[in-house]
């Protein structure tokens, strides 16, 4: 049976990182740390879907300052940028395309489908990654690491860019959506 360090859970529940497995540690069943990943990308799925309905159309499209993403763009880097994550450094392949950005980033709509478009891909790739792939090293933007630790990056990046999105909302009198840990 492959197993994976209680500490590994530990970071996918909190957003937290670990580096590697501590020898030693009461560990966690592959299929089980996977069942953890799906989870938490379907939470994802479910914030950016709920950011991106949340905000008005006049703020849509709107950038607090020069320089910086607009708000579907944050969104879509929240969410369809996981795909970068899951298809070279996991999967070996080329990153799929889930949408046109020139309409997705000025559609609310388009901006969905192509966010369950790259979240059905990464889940997708998830539940057929063979047990023993997540314990092989993979380079990602010039960083060796194991597989496991690549899909943990994407889900505490989301978590970082999803954060980033909370200032759009307020300096538009917008409550955000409430955070979804679980």
């Amino acid at each position: 049976m492959r197993t994976l360090s209680k500490a590994v859970a530990v970071a996918v529940l909190l957003g937290g990182l670990v580096s590697s497995p501590v020898t030693g540690q009461a560990s966690i069943d592959i299929e089980e740390f996977r069942s953890m990943l799906i989870e938490g990308f379907e939470n994802a799925r479910t914030m950016d879907i709920e950011f991106a309905m949340a905000i008005p159309d006049s703020a849509f499209r709107w950038a607090p300052t020069d320089g910086v993403r607009t708000f579907s763009e944050q969104v879509a880097h929240a969410g369809i940028s996981n795909t970068l994550f899951m298809a070279t450094p996991v999967l070996g392949e080329a990153r799929p395309v889930v949408g046109d950005t020139a309409v997705y980033l000025n559609d609310r709509e388009a901006l969905v489908a192509a966010l369950n478009g790259a979240y059905d891909y990464v889940i997708e790739g998830v539940v057929e990654l063979p047990a023993e792939e997540f314990l092989v090293e993979t380079t990602f933007f010039g960083q060796t690491m194991l597989k496991w630790r690549v899909l943990v990056q994407a889900l505490t990046h989301g978590i970082w860019t999803r954060g980033q999105m909370v200032p759009y909302f307020r300096m538009n009198d917008v409550e955000p959506p409430r955070y979804r840990a679980f």
